[in-house]
């Protein structure tokens, strides 16, 4: 198959796991249970499959990291909403919005673990290592210092007040750190290595950043939603970038993190948070 052949294929296996199986909130309750239970039973079929002919070998890593990544959704379906109300918290306000996000990436991040561990998939195939890490550090923290100025700025012209900022500003971490490592995990760190081998290092990290940012298409917390996906996709294309050439995951978190600082206002907004 032609690499434009495999690049549309693993588009389409991207957005039927991530958004159809995973963030999209359109099908109703039920159908959308179904479907996450449905997506990890044909994803690990088709990956024994490959196992078993020569000729799709190739496949089936790209095919145990889809696994992992829908079976990941489904384990948070499961259990996020539970702990939620167990801890009895509900999203309107901005403690409550910051655990609900950490109560989804715990049960994604430790699935992904488990299953690629299980799979034969070790840290360094997910950039969970030291890699390159001083150039990795050097330029997560110049990124998340650079946000940081800007979320101000963006504060203060929305009047938001020091004290305010302050008061939320472990809550706005915890949102923030738990969010950008789980989706570098979810998306990047299991998925580049699998599609490098059939598609490239550039073309991988396009394809990842593609659909990465269609995912988020359905987003409420921006008024311009086609400026927002035309920057996400950019920032998702140097999120890899750098992941591929530090070999770690560390420097594109608190890069991902810094720039989710953006939008965190309008993300308290959109949960009905109080915030202002």
């Amino acid at each position: 198959m032609r690499k434009s052949g495999i690049f549309v294929l693993l588009f389409v296996l991207g957005m039927v796991v991530f958004f159809v199986g995973g963030y999209w909130a359109g099908l109703p309750h039920g159908s959308r249970t179904v479907v996450k239970c449905i997506l990890p039973c044909l994803l690990l079929v088709a990956s024994l499959a490959c196992k078993r002919r020569e000729s799709l070998s190739q496949w089936r890593s790209v095919l145990l990291a889809f696994f992992s990544a829908s079976l990941a959704f489904l384990v948070a379906w499961w259990t996020s909403s539970p702990l939620m109300h167990w801890l009895g918290l509900t999203t309107d306000s901005v403690s409550g919005v910051a655990v609900a996000k950490l109560l989804d990436a715990l049960p994604v991040v430790a699935t992904v673990l488990v299953v690629s561990r299980l799979s034969g998939f070790k840290p360094a195939d997910l950039y969970l290592q030291k890699g390159k890490l001083k150039r990795g550090l050097m330029v997560g923290l110049i990124s998340f210092a650079a946000f940081t100025v800007l979320f101000l700025l963006q504060a203060k012209l929305q009047k938001v007040g020091v004290d305010q900022l302050l008061a939320y500003a472990p809550w706005t971490l915890l949102f923030v750190f738990s969010n950008a490592f789980m989706e570098e995990l979810h998306f990047r760190g299991l998925l580049l290595k699998p599609c490098e081998r059939l598609l490239g290092p550039h073309s991988a990290n396009a394809c990842i950043a593609l659909f990465f940012t269609l995912t988020h298409a359905p987003v409420q917390y921006t008024p311009d939603i086609l400026g927002f996906l035309a920057m996400l996709f950019v920032l998702a294309l140097a999120w890899g970038y750098v992941i591929q050439k530090t070999e770690a995951l560390w420097g594109a978190v608190l890069f991902h993190a810094g720039a989710d600082l953006m939008i965190i206002i309008g993300i308290y907004k959109t949960y009905g948070a109080q915030f202002l």
